[in-house]
Parts: structure tokens; C-alpha cells; sequence
């Protein structure tokens, strides 16, 4: 296809062609701008954390959280509210503008009621990636004056392409506010490129500059998905780090794993990957992740062998913090409590408690049992034989498998024993 001359004091297009996989190339660049989100999010008023991470965010629900609370909606909101309207709304993403000093701990609180089908992303502003001067996506980033944005970007495009159709797409955007920029070139941009030889576009760079387009248009919002930090692992092994200090480590695996930068949204997903940061952040030993557990007074479900009902007993700790204090069945049966002390990687249960018994007594209990502590996953702790798991609907689905080991805690479970006081 021919092009039209060039006006004066534009680079022309100089770049090697692509070979046999131009037409998938170029099929590619279409399906990669069409993938990005038409509309963008406006900038939050809150002090967001910074990277020079490379997603991509779209539009959606906003969570603004600060150490102070959180609002929804211009609404103060409690974890469970922001929970109960998204699974009204159907939504299926939650972006979360945290300020930088919020730490993983509160972070979690907001995440752990969220339905399954909601997706939490991470918002950050983006700082642009050390670049010499002829690396055009960094500069846009940079650039916040609409009228020299505008103007690099023509140039980035005449650099980039030999196709007439596609600087006339680049060029009918000039005027417009800089929120509307965004969607009127991404519209403009798939009308072009079907009229574009394969061979007149280096979709690499193509790829990039409008990556790097529509993160100025949403005023440099960058986003991470941060479902991993779901995981009970992720509470143990990081409560109490800053997202920003989150970030900063993000950015340090990122480079570590890619060795270099990566050009455009596509190759930062394939890097940073939920599976890769749950693995690499979130690694807690078992009798760690327990011990978060019991910080947190969290409740975990489990069945005595032949047993159908999913107990719930939840960790009263003696004092905050402490490693020893009180686990109380909540469900699942009449009350029984038992005291509990964990060591490294195994767990004593003793009892049954009354209510002027604590941990700390030294004399002859009815039920004394040790349990080891061997794996935990993304569901539960497993112990030699049997698992506690982290909800009600995990310990259902497991079934059979669900089963502790006999003993007299078992025993105690399907007894039907005084009653405290």
C-alpha cells in the first residue's frame, strides 16, 4: 500500500521487515488494542503508591483505602458492606487505590469477604522506566502537557509506521480533553490498521507506544492483580509491609525474572503472574501461617472420622500475640472449648476448658493430644493424618477427606459435654 509523503520535519518510518510472521504480527498489534480497556479511570485523590510496573488498568468499581478506613462509592464502608454491594452489582472487579502506607494486613481485611468471582486489582501511579531520548512510550508517560503529548505522538507514530491510514487515526485525536483522548484513539487506531500493510507497521513499538497511550490517558494509573494476597500464606509471611514496600519488591522480581524491561502490557502479565507472586512472597512455613491464624482469631472447620457436620472452633490467644490461648467451637455442635499452645511446626490441644481454666494451668487435663503440622496450601493446614481448613465451604468439598485422626479431642467433638459453667 502507498503512502503519502511524508510532511516536512517528520521522521520517516525506518524499520526491517518482518518476515513470514508479518500478517500474525500485525493480527496480533489488532487483538492487543482492542484487548485495552476503552474506558479509563480517573486519578484518586489519595497518595498512591509508585512503580514503574507495567499493567494496564480499565474501568470499574473503585475502593479508595487509607489507614483511616475506606470509602466505596464517596460511601465509608466496612469490608463486608463493599463485599455484599459487589456480589449485588455482579461485579466481577474491584480496583483498590491504597495509599502507600496502608499495609498488607488491612489490605486482606477488605479481601477476605469478597466474593470468588471478584478479581481485586492493585492501583498505583506509574513512575516512566529510565529510557534514553529516542524511547518515545517513556516520554509520554512523562509528558503532561496535552499539546506536546499530541505532538510526540505523531511523531512516535510516523517513526513506527509507513501507513497513511494509521498517522491519519494518530492525528484526528488533536483537541480533544485529554479523558476522551484515550478511546477516540483506540477507536480510530482498530479503524486503521485493516487498511495498513503488515509490512508498514513495526508492531513492537506500535504495541508499546499505545500501551503507553492509554496509561497517560487514565493519568499514568498503573495496575497489579493482587488475588494472591487472598492466600491465609500471604497474612503470614508479610502482615505488616507497606504496599509500597509491596511494589518495590514486585518491581525487583519483575526485573529479576525478565532481565530486562518489557515491552507493553502483554509480556508484564506473562512475568508477573498471580501463581508467581503467591509463590515467591507468600512462601509461610505451616506452623507460621497457624500462628497468623490464631493472631488474627481466626475460625477453622474440620470433621471427626465418620463424621458429616464441618466443626467451626475459633482462637481466643491468651494475650494479643501470644501462642497459647483458647479455641472455642462456634458451630457445628454444643459448646466445648480447649485450650491449645503451638510450638514451631505442631500444635497441643488440651482440655476440656471451663471458664476460669486458662493454658497456662499446670495439672492433669482429661484430654491431651499433639498434632504435627506437615504441609498448607491455599485451603487449609494439614497435619499427619487430617486438615483444618480455612472455610466452611473448602471443609464441605473435601468430604471424607476432611477427617482428623481419632483421639480424645475427637472424642470430646462428638461427645455431648457439660455445659461451661
Amino acid at each position: 500500500m502507498a503512502c503519502r509523503p511524508q510532511p516536512t520535519g517528520t521522521p520517516v518510518a525506518q524499520f526491517e521487515p518482518q518476515g513470514p510472521n508479518c500478517e500474525p504480527r500485525k493480527a496480533e498489534l489488532v487483538a492487543f488494542t482492542a484487548s485495552l480497556p476503552a474506558e479509563t479511570l480517573g486519578p484518586p485523590e489519595i497518595h498512591l503508591p509508585e512503580s514503574t510496573l507495567g499493567g494496564v488498568p480499565g474501568s470499574g468499581p473503585v475502593l479508595e483505602l487509607t489507614a483511616a478506613g475506606a470509602t466505596f462509592d464517596g460511601e465509608r464502608a466496612e469490608p463486608p458492606v463493599v463485599a455484599e454491594r459487589l456480589s449485588a452489582a455482579g461485579a466481577t472487579t474491584l480496583f483498590i487505590a491504597a495509599a502507600r502506607d496502608v499495609d498488607i494486613q488491612t489490605l486482606r481485611a477488605y479481601l477476605a469477604p469478597l466474593p470468588k468471582a471478584v478479581r481485586p486489582k492493585l492501583l498505583f501511579r506509574t513512575l516512566p522506566p529510565s529510557a534514553e531520548d529516542g524511547d518515545f512510550s517513556a516520554r509520554l508517560l512523562a509528558e503532561r502537557d496535552p499539546e506536546r503529548r499530541h505532538t510526540l505522538a505523531l511523531e512516535a507514530f510516523a517513526t513506527f509506521s509507513k501507513c497513511s491510514a494509521l498517522h491519519d487515526a494518530a492525528a484526528s485525536v488533536k483537541g480533544l480533553p485529554p479523558r476522551r483522548r484515550w478511546s477516540a484513539l483506540r477507536d480510530a487506531v482498530l479503524g486503521a490498521l485493516p487498511q495498513c500493510g503488515c509490512d508498514e507497521l513495526d508492531t513492537a513499538r506500535l504495541r508499546q507506544l499505545l500501551a503507553a497511550e492509554q496509561r497517560a490517558g487514565s493519568m499514568s494509573l498503573g495496575v497489579l492483580p493482587i488475588d494472591f494476597l487472598r492466600d491465609a500464606r500471604c497474612g503470614a509471611s508479610m502482615p505488616l509491609r507497606s504496599v509500597q514496600k509491596l511494589l518495590g519488591q514486585i518491581e525487583a522480581f519483575e526485573e529479576e525474572y525478565s532481565g530486562a524491561y518489557k515491552e507493553g502490557a502483554l509480556e508484564f502479565d506473562k512475568v508477573v503472574t498471580e501463581e508467581r507472586l503467591l509463590n515467591y512472597f507468600c512462601d509461610a512455613l505451616p506452623g507460621e501461617t497457624l500462628a497468623a491464624l490464631q493472631r488474627s482469631r481466626a475460625t477453622l472447620y474440620w470433621r471427626v472420622p465418620g463424621d458429616v457436620t464441618c466443626h467451626a472452633f475459633q482462637f481466643e490467644p491468651l494475650e494479643p500475640g501470644a501462642p497459647m490461648g483458647t479455641w472455642r467451637r462456634v458451630s457445628g455442635g454444643p459448646p466445648l472449648a480447649l485450650h491449645y499452645r503451638q510450638f514451631a511446626e505442631d500444635i497441643r490441644l488440651f482440655g476440656p476448658a471451663t471458664p476460669t481454666s486458662k493454658p497456662t494451668d499446670q495439672h492433669p487435663w482429661a484430654c491431651r493430644q499433639e498434632l504435627e503440622l506437615v504441609s498448607v496450601d491455599e485451603r487449609s493446614i494439614g497435619f499427619e493424618q487430617g486438615r483444618w481448613f480455612f472455610s466452611e465451604g473448602a471443609c464441605n468439598e473435601a468430604g471424607e477427606g476432611a477427617g482428623m485422626p481419632g483421639g480424645c479431642v475427637s472424642d470430646l467433638v462428638t461427645a455431648d459435654p457439660p455445659q461451661e459453667g
